[in-house]
């Protein structure tokens, strides 16, 4: 087996996203929320109207997904949805109180989270890192289909 120095870099950050997803989901367990599901409320406003296909697009999900994840939301209180007045083939979708409320609850759990996670790591090493996964991003995404 290869050591950690010799893994291909999108083998690391694989099992890196893992382990931060797997981590993030056990601390959300006890509020009953899903990483999927509090990147969609994080993403939606209680005052503004997003249409779903705007939602896919900022969470780079499909509308199939999306549609699961926010019958989920919906059920729980957290996610209103309304008839769009200026166009009756698409909803409109609002963040409840209640959904706000396990938002702001829930960042202060992920905050110190995301401080363990990059514990000894300098804010120049993370800038450096940010601007690398935008551009291994941009990559991906140029990539053709």
């Amino acid at each position: 087996m290869k050591s950690c120095d010799e893994e291909p870099i999108g083998r690391l950050l694989y099992m890196t996203a893992q382990t931060m997803t797997l981590r993030a989901e056990k601390a959300l367990k006890p509020y009953d929320l899903t990483v999927e599901q509090l990147q969609l409320l994080k993403n939606m406003d209680e005052d503004t109207a997003l249409s779903q296909n705007q939602l896919c697009e900022v969470v780079h999900k499909s509308a199939a997904n999306v549609t699961r994840i926010l019958d989920r939301l919906e059920r729980k209180g957290c996610v209103r949805r309304e008839k769009n007045p200026a166009d009756r083939r698409s909803i409109l979708l609002f963040l409840t109180a209640q959904g706000r409320e396990l938002v702001a609850e829930v960042t202060i759990l992920l905050e110190s989270f995301s401080e363990h996670l990059t514990r000894g790591i300098s804010s120049q090493e993370q800038a450096l890192l940010a601007r690398i996964l935008y551009k291994m991003q941009d990559n991906l995404d140029r990539l053709p289909e």
